[in-house]
């Protein structure tokens, strides 16, 4: 059954450009939806539409009767007298105006005779039981529970005092804390650390509600929803499955697409050639043909375009690249770290990590030697050359348009040692035409971090500190960014609460506690949250604080430690199960895709949603063990 229905959308932007083109989206009962897409696709403005909170130009929205929906906004709205607790808490719809109604009752109670209390007794019951389902009289204590599971310490602070991060941090607690039918979020990980991310996932998980959410993070897209929904030129293209399934899906699309596209214009250079030779007769066939020329003339669409970011070396390191020993640092009267040391050298890509608040921009910014630290060494090597993107993107001027912002005297940018057209760099970073004279002020956030991206590139630096810089981009972007990180020869340091992101392009993790202690950790961030859950569940305390990281030799990824008799038979056994289970994610994929399924009303189409996600944690689990038992063979 359809909880809500979208049919022939369109909406134009105010310069006439069409952003929704006639697309149509069914949300039926059960489904988790990933709505993904590029930076200014239209992602936000469809998720109004659904939340019924703007208008299209065309077309009609479908809501089940009864449906209580919720809609997290990227730039929610809160009561601004009221504390954070009051305003979780005032976020349960029809909570205030049932309390306010029994207020009203109790004060009639009291006024009332005799032969009136019976019926004043029989509302009062029924209020109680509206407000029970509603979570009752003390909520606070839930509240209270959720945002601080959320990293909000100061539930007493007014909310016209909130940051942007910490407005939708507390509209999230809102949100859990209703418990609608229906959940829309746009970017809920937005501003969370990796650990109360990976908690939120856990938590929408046991919900179990239905919902459509846009997110950058790759990791919870992946475990969070059943099916992807790509809005790519106006128009929406679904595909089952997670991250994994709907990468491939997407490049067999466009491969087609772009088939098609090399046919088109095939037809139009042979028949502009029969259109310059001059037709004689003009007759009925030639006619046709003329029409079917204007037509296909009309037809083409551009593929999407990609942002490029080939990051030159710079100037080549030494071996003594960056040391810190014994760094301690206070902000405010509170510690943020004590006793920090690193080395970090050619090739190294340090993740650094920790709550909000632990004080990682402030180390980059001691790195990068505009702050001093109390105590402790700084020591960087000759050839070292620092290039960074700062948190608050102060490295970009308002006032100057994108071209100024990158341009060298006579219209060009020097990458590396090369010299480019300054029109032709900026649209590779997706700034056409009349774009590169916008404004930095008018920007999107997806917009100034690719400016960003292409002032970096130009900045010919060895060592990037880059903190945040997966902020706004949208998932090809951050692909193509993980590209460019791993074939860069420097260092790196950075700062991001991209799980999926530092998996893949970070070498080793530092995480910051928030207490002032900290922890060195050789594999990925992934292993290292698994391990503080694991401490958090047995309360293991952490280690101390080492005065120096411990030094490890790389490790050899030609080393083998051989496997067991038994092992042995496990990877052979292991591509027949794969294969199996694949197979019966094919076989439910069909059954999701065939209408009868939604049609008849003895079926269940959430349970086989719930089934498919199963087997597919089921196929993860098989790959990570056929790949660790591989590399051992």
């Amino acid at each position: 059954m359809a909880l809500l229905s979208l049919q022939g959308i369109r909406k134009n932007f105010i310069s006439g450009k069409v952003l929704l083109d006639d697309l149509s989206l069914v949300v039926a009962e059960g489904e988790r939806i990933g709505l993904v897409g590029a930076n200014g696709s239209g992602k936000s403005t469809l998720m109004k539409i659904l939340a019924g909170e703007l208008a299209p130009d065309e077309g009609s929205r479908s809501l089940r009767r009864n449906l209580r929906v919720s809609y997290l906004a990227q730039e929610p709205v809160l009561p601004e007298q009221a504390s954070c607790l009051q305003a979780v808490v005032e976020a349960v719809p029809g909570r205030k105006e049932r309390l306010q109604h029994l207020e009203r009752i109790h004060q009639q109670i009291a006024a009332a005779e005799e032969s009136q209390l019976p019926a004043l007794f029989e509302r009062q019951a029924r209020v109680e039981d509206e407000l029970q389902r509603l979570g009752g009289h003390n909520l606070e204590a839930e509240a209270s529970a959720l945002l601080h599971r959320l990293g909000v310490a100061e539930e007493n602070k007014i909310c016209r005092q909130l940051s942007g991060g910490e407005k939708r941090r507390v509209a999230l607690a809102g949100l859990l804390l209703a418990a609608p039918d229906f959940m829309l979020l746009d970017e809920p990980t937005n501003h969370l650390d990796a650990q109360v991310t990976a908690w939120l996932e856990a938590k929408l998980m046991q919900m179990g509600k239905p919902l459509v959410l846009i997110t950058h993070d790759r990791y919870f897209l992946d475990r969070v929803v059943d099916r992807i929904v790509e809005l790519d030129r106006g128009q929406l293209y679904s595909y089952e499955g997670g991250y994994a399934r709907f990468l491939e899906a997407r490049a067999a699309r466009l491969e087609a697409e772009a088939k098609a596209e090399a046919g088109r214009l095939a037809f139009l250079r042979r028949e502009r050639e029969w259109m310059r030779r001059g037709p004689q007769g003009r007759g009925t066939k030639a006619k046709a043909r003329i029409q079917r020329f204007e037509e296909k003339s009309r037809a083409g669409q551009s593929l999407p375009k990609e942002l490029a970011v080939p990051l030159p070396p710079g100037p080549r390191l030494g071996t003594k690249v960056l040391e810190l020993e014994g760094l301690s640092f206070r902000r405010g009267g509170r510690l943020l770290f004590e006793n920090l040391s690193l080395r970090l050298q050619a090739g190294d890509c340090l993740g650094v990590v920790g709550p909000n608040g632990a004080g990682k921009s402030t180390l980059l910014q001691l790195i990068h030697g505009s702050l001093t630290a109390e105590q402790g060494r700084r020591t960087v090597g000759e050839t070292v050359r620092m290039a960074q993107i700062r948190q608050d993107r102060s490295e970009l001027d308002p006032n100057r348009t994108v071209l100024e912002e990158v341009a060298l005297e006579g219209g060009h940018v020097r990458i590396g040692e090369a010299l480019q057209h300054v029109e032709s760099f900026l649209n590779a970073f997706l700034f056409p035409g009349e774009s590169q004279r916008t404004p930095v002020e008018k920007l999107s956030g997806g917009e100034r971090n690719r400016l960003l991206l292409a002032k970096l590139l130009c900045s010919g630096g060895n060592f990037l500190l880059l903190d945040e810089p997966t902020n706004d981009l949208d998932l090809m972007s951050l692909r193509v960014l993980e590209e460019a990180l791993l074939a860069f020869p420097g260092t790196v340091v950075v700062v991001s609460h991209d799980r999926f992101f530092l998996d893949r392009v970070a070498s080793k993790i530092l995480f910051l506690d928030g207490n002032g202690g900290h922890r060195h950790h050789s594999g990925d961030l992934s292993s290292l949250l698994d391990r503080l859950s694991e401490e958090a569940k047995t309360k293991i305390p952490a280690p101390e604080p080492k005065s120096k990281e411990t030094a490890r030799p790389p490790r050899s990824e030609n080393r083998k430690s051989g496997l067991s008799y038994r092992e042995k038979k496990e990877l052979e056994s292991l591509p027949e199960l794969i294969e199996q289970v694949e197979q019966e994610i094919d076989g439910l994929d069909q059954r999701l895709a065939d209408p009868e399924l939604y049609q008849n009303e003895a079926a269940d189409p959430a349970a086989v949603h719930r089934e498919r996600k199963v087997k597919e944690v089921e196929l993860e689990q098989l790959l990570a063990r056929w790949e660790a038992l591989e590399a051992r063979a």
